[in-house]
């Protein structure tokens, strides 16, 4: 049997899988590789709008969905209901004082490291890793991946 190859398609919705019981939604956004993670509570009223902000949105290695490990969309959103893409940071990692605001989609900015707190990291995710901050995230504590990408003040 061939593997399920799935692509990037804007307002697919999966259930991402978080431990043995447990799972959030991931929704792909308006532009490759992004993709937002909603609690497991959130409704999709009129016209596929998300209830509730996402938890976050992350850059996503492609194979995290592309080898079918999530499984096939549950749904589609209309692309006018998508969340935008955030802004992220970049941080070099010999300088820290060397930062970027990474505006969507891809513009660089200069910016201070106190201008990037708040921010997710430009930083490519793996499935294992965005399962373990969905599981980090429900049972209320700090995800040891996120904090390490944290700006260097």
């Amino acid at each position: 049997m061939e593997p399920l190859l799935v692509k990037f398609v804007p307002g697919s919705v999966f259930r991402v899988p978080a431990g043995p019981d447990n799972f959030a939604y991931g929704v792909m956004l308006s532009h490759f590789p992004y993709v937002a993670f909603f609690d497991k509570r959130t409704g999709f009223g009129e016209g596929g709008v998300p209830s509730i902000p996402p938890m976050f949105v992350l850059v996503v290695a492609k194979p995290a969905y592309s080898k079918g490990q999530w499984g096939q969309p549950v749904r589609i959103i209309p692309a006018e209901s998508l969340p935008p893409v955030p802004r992220f940071f970049w941080q070099s990692p010999t300088n820290k004082n060397d930062c970027k605001i990474v505006e969507p989609i891809k513009r660089r900015v200069p910016a201070s490291p106190h201008d990037c707190v708040g921010l997710e990291a430009e930083a490519v995710w793996s499935a294992s890793h965005i399962e373990s901050r969905i599981i980090d995230a429900y049972a209320g504590r700090p995800n040891i991946f996120a904090e390490s990408l944290r700006v260097k003040l």
